[in-house]
């Protein structure tokens, strides 16, 4: 921008100094406008969900797809994509460790893939069978507190099929971006801890086999 002083010293025929100030006034306040609008201070930022917050929000999910699986009238394919999406929310692989224990190590890899597919095929399945129904409400979200390694618990309510209320409580943990279902115990007793001992009672009568334990889990399933 021109200075007065530099302002002052501009001379042109038929262009008086008055009409001079008034135009250089105008064209800074051209630029001053834009510069202030653009000093100005912004909203904050929405904050980012918690991770109690996070997890929570998957708890709930998962519920919401329970129900609308046991209660799908849409298309196979509809109730499939739903299925997928709570796997999706189900850390098979860290199930799957817990479940088969040192075993898990000595697998063969296509033998892992298997277990860990079958075996969240039959957590998602047992999801939908407890909480898809009439008998599972009221579902209630509770609490939440943060446990070690950076996992989350959320404790929800639920009535069960003999119509007592009991306690589950969901330990999440971050999977690719996700809070996901690392394990979840019924009234104190862990889930993966039961299906461990379930495995282990399979694997001592079928002669350690990992594949005939797979077969055996598939042909649990209600979903398939």
């Amino acid at each position: 921008l021109a200075s007065p002083s530099m302002t002052g010293s501009i001379s042109k025929k038929g262009c008086p100094l008055r009409f001079i100030h008034v135009a250089s006034a105008l064209l800074a306040l051209a630029f001053i406008a834009p510069l202030s609008a653009y000093a100005a201070p912004q909203a904050p930022a929405a904050q980012a969900a918690t991770p109690e917050a996070k997890a929570t929000d998957s708890v709930a999910r998962i519920r919401q797809l329970s129900v609308e699986i046991e209660r799908e009238t849409a298309p196979r394919e509809v109730e499939g994509r739903k299925f997928n999406e709570l796997k999706s929310l189900i850390d098979g692989e860290a199930i799957a460790r817990v479940v088969l224990g040192e075993k898990f190590d000595t697998a063969t890899a296509p033998q892992r893939t298997g277990f860990i597919s079958a075996l969240s095929d039959l957590v998602a399945d047992n999801l939908v069978e407890r909480l898809g129904g009439p008998h599972a409400e009221p579902f209630e979200l509770g609490a939440t507190r943060s446990v070690g390694n950076g996992d989350v618990v959320v404790v929800t309510h639920v009535k069960f099929r003999d119509g007592d209320r009991g306690e589950l409580d969901w330990r999440m943990h971050v999977k690719d971006q996700r809070q996901v279902m690392a394990d979840v115990l019924v009234d104190g007793t862990s889930v993966a801890i039961g299906a461990r001992d379930q495995a282990q009672a399979e694997l001592s009568s079928n002669g350690g086999s990992i594949p005939a334990l797979i077969a055996s889990m598939r042909n649990r399933l209600r979903f398939k």
